[in-house]
């Protein structure tokens, strides 16, 4: 599905635009109490829509929760916009991205828990611009949703977003942990997706682009944050969300939800806990990958973006960049400090993600690594 991108300093005035030439006259914003207003989106969200009726809805989690969906679909059929504006990070797209296509599904929990959607239409037109540099879900037709801190996956070319705006001066505002967290993301995408079970040429080309603009850009952009680092950094997640949209992601995404449902860990620190740890079982394991492409030669695009020439520097300089930019990855920080903790994570890893891993895995396997970061 084609996405109309605006990228570049003020091109977040390019909404009025759009409301001109669609002639749209009521509008729904979806916005996260914080950024909203830190971003300047509130700012210009009153001069442009000066004229036109709008409504906000605030997401009231971290994540995107099924409590909240079922308040933004109300609010979408009483207040019957004919266009979505969402602003913010990954959680408050995903959640706008779903409440525009299951707006009408009945037995809604239900269905989402047993994959059972039909999704064949959206309420209206949606605008995404991401307030983070690292989710890509501007640019995915798939969305999270966690119901009872379960997380589950929803899919279909009409999620994605019909117009896309990236304006780097929004972007500059997110406090330096989430910056690192969303940044850390984008990295661990372009990286999983490289190695990922269902990547193709195309996908392989947009992670390539990503990490071009990551590891130059990431360190800088949250130790010395400027609009170019803002803009670069802003690239590299929209191709790291086009990559996944095609390759999806693995393994570290896979045990990165329950870290973010359970204990609170933000999602690109969730993700950077165990990355390290599967790109080294995935090359220690070349010779039993289930993939239709030689995944030493995808490991080999991976040293050749992060200009090292082993698995052993490529471990140290992802320590490095993850240290650089402030992450913790001692996970007895966040109370993850026993065997039961370790069996809850195990319990609920996604086994969609897990699945495109291009080394087979089972929790027998994850269980050592995961014992090894407590004991």
């Amino acid at each position: 599905m084609s996405i109309n991108e605006f990228i570049g300093e003020n091109s977040f005035e390019n909404i009025k635009f759009l409301i001109r030439d669609n002639k749209f006259k009521k509008i729904l914003i979806f916005a996260g109490k914080t950024s909203f207003f830190k971003s300047g989106a509130y700012e210009q969200v009153k001069t442009i829509l000066n004229d036109i009726q709008y409504e906000i809805i605030y997401k009231t989690k971290d994540y995107p929760d099924f409590v909240d969906l079922i308040i933004s679909i109300k609010k979408l059929n009483d207040f019957v916009p004919d266009l979505i504006i969402a602003i913010g990070g990954g959680a408050v797209l995903d959640l706008a991205k779903i409440s525009n296509t299951l707006y009408s599904t009945k037995k809604l929990q239900q269905k989402i828990q047993v994959s059972d959607l039909a999704i064949d239409n959206k309420f209206c037109k949606l605008v995404a611009v991401p307030t983070t540099a690292g989710s890509g879900a501007e640019v995915t037709s798939n969305a999270t949703l966690y119901i009872n801190k379960q997380k589950y996956s929803i899919e279909s070319k009409l999620i994605c977003p019909d117009y896309v705006i990236i304006d780097p001066h929004l972007i500059m505002s997110a406090p330096k942990e989430i910056s690192a967290s969303s940044g850390m993301d984008a990295v661990a995408q372009a990286i999983e997706s490289l190695i990922s079970k269902k990547s193709n040429d195309i996908s392989v080309d947009y992670a390539i682009k990503s990490l071009k603009y990551s590891t130059k850009f990431l360190v800088k952009h949250i130790n010395h944050k400027s609009f170019d680092t803002a803009h670069k950094m802003s690239l590299a997640a929209l191709h790291a969300g086009k990559a996944i949209n095609i390759s999806k992601t693995t393994a570290p995404h896979a045990l990165s939800y329950p870290f973010t449902s359970y204990y609170g860990i933000k999602h690109g620190n969730a993700v950077s806990l165990t990355l390290i740890d599967f790109l080294k079982f995935n090359y220690n394991y070349l010779a039993h990958s289930k993939t239709n492409f030689n995944l030493e030669d995808r490991f080999k695009i991976i040293f050749e973006s992060f200009k090292v020439n082993s698995i052993f520097e490529l471990e140290n300089e992802i320590k490095s960049t993850i240290h650089n930019v402030g992450l913790v990855t001692d996970v007895r920080k966040f109370n993850v400090r026993n065997e039961s903790d370790i069996n809850l994570i195990l319990s609920n890893i996604n086994s969609q993600r897990l699945s495109n891993n291009p080394v087979d895995l089972t929790t027998k396997q994850i269980r050592p690594i995961l014992l090894s970061k407590i004991f």
